[in-house]
């Protein structure tokens, strides 16, 4: 039989906290929290200390309000907070008046500032090095009478955040909480430029981006600010109701037909006689690919050929097959909401108000880079895995947070040090260290 005892000493499950209070102490715009969005004469608690207790509950998969019930007495997270933490109640309250502030541009530089500390890996293709920015939106689905959730078009109630990665590792540039029935283009334009804006505060030159985004932003407004911004980009178009015969009539003159198999024919073309709506001297062209099918998989033959056309805005110099295959990576976006949503926790905001949940998701990019940057460090460090062939592109946050922010251990101070001691079999450990050591 196994008995249980509490011991005296500081034995501590959230190691990885250390790296977070680090990484947020060494982003010089913390101190603007303080600066433009001081706290009352009488609070406790200064605004920084409310952001920092935000952030790192999210880099712990937390999000409710209750949670940090878990860790205000938690040695580390105190640390992280650099003090006191506040309760349940206090923390609500300070976030909700936080809501209501200009707090946009405070998160903005703090996120450039990580992400100038971050690598992103390019896109290498035609000569060009190019580092892709994703544009998407993401319904959030929430059943209660939260303030802001409606019908989104997936068909469910709940929110609809649009949201900014960079890099093919996916580091959140920027987000937006919307209502659920907000159409994906309402306010897109401003969106795009503010995501544009934080790269290069981060150091990055439009001309060196590329923005993808889905049939959504397939608007004139939208296409004449990607032109205005000087970035490479790639729109996929709606057709909103265009015959996709016709339009592979257009492309089947010149397009080479390739057969993929037999009754299978793909076309490709450069359609340059073509410009999105209300966009004057359009210097961009339109990418078509279509597949014409005369015989079914199964091998039946249909009466009328079936016609499928996908066309994309773009200002490449390339192919229209790198075009295809650059667009075909936006999908892993995906991903990178559902790391979001389910690793981190963040699909059901907490508070009731708009503004402060906004206020939430913003604050979740920062935690969201946090953990980016620990798990491409300890990509690097660690041994490749299997036989996969080489290493993968990231760690999910799933993996982040379990293997390198929930890592047992033990708190003592002697001779005026701080020291984290980890057990014997802690097989990360040196990992650890090094992680540690460039935070």
């Amino acid at each position: 039989m196994i008995k249980f005892i509490q011991t005296s000493e500081d034995i501590n499950s959230n190691g990885g906290f250390s790296f977070i209070e680090r990484l947020l102490a060494s982003n010089p715009a913390m101190a603007l929290w303080d600066r433009l969005l001081p706290a009352a004469h009488n609070s406790v608690y200064s605004t920084s200390a409310i952001i920092r207790c935000a952030v790192g509950l999210m880099a712990a998969g937390e999000s409710d309000y209750a949670d940090i019930e878990k860790f205000r007495h938690d040695s580390l997270f105190r640390m992280l907070v650099g003090g006191a933490a506040p309760s349940q109640e206090t923390f609500r309250q300070r976030l909700d008046a936080l809501g209501g502030k200009d707090w946009q541009a405070v998160v903005d530089l703090c996120v450039a500032n990580q992400l100038a500390r971050t690598e992103l890996t390019r896109l290498e293709f035609d000569g060009m090095s190019l580092v892709p920015l994703d544009i998407d939106v993401s319904v959030f689905k929430d059943a209660s009478r939260k303030e802001g959730v409606g019908m989104s078009y997936h068909r469910v109630t709940g929110y609809a955040p649009i949201f900014c990665y960079a890099g093919r590792e996916g580091c959140l540039v920027a987000s937006e909480l919307r209502p659920g029935g907000q159409h994906s283009e309402k306010g897109a334009v401003a969106f795009l430029e503010r995501a544009v804006r934080v790269m290069e505060k981060a150091g990055y030159d439009a001309s060196e981006l590329l923005v993808r985004v889905d049939s959504g932003h397939d608007a004139g407004d939208f296409v004449a600010k990607l032109e205005e911004l000087g970035v490479k980009y790639l729109v996929k178009r709606n057709l909103r109701g265009e015959s996709p015969l016709q339009i592979l009539d257009g492309i089947r003159s010149y397009g080479r037909p390739h057969s993929l198999r037999p009754g299978k024919t793909m076309y490709r073309g450069i359609r340059s006689d073509k410009a999105p709506a209300g966009v004057d001297g359009y210097r961009g062209f339109l990418a078509v690919e279509a597949v014409e099918r005369t015989v079914l998989a199964n091998g039946q033959r249909v009466l009328l050929p079936e016609v499928e056309v996908d066309c994309w805005w773009t200002n490449l110099p390339s192919s229209v097959r790198t075009c295809v295959r650059l667009y075909r990576d936006h999908g892993t976006s995906e991903q990178f909401h559902s790391e979001l949503k389910t690793d981190m926790g963040l699909e059901l905001l907490p508070s009731g108000s708009l503004k402060t949940n906004a206020l939430v998701l913003g604050l979740a990019a920062m935690a969201f880079n946090c953990l980016r940057f620990i798990g491409q460090a300890a990509l690097e460090r660690e041994p490749v895995r299997g036989n996969a062939g080489g290493r993968p592109a990231r760690h999910r946050m799933r993996t982040v947070i379990l293997d390198y922010v929930k890592v047992g251990c033990k708190l003592a101070v002697h001779a005026g040090r701080t020291l984290l001691e980890f057990g014997r079999n802690c097989f990360n450990f040196f990992i650890l260290k090094e992680i540690y050591a460039i935070c």
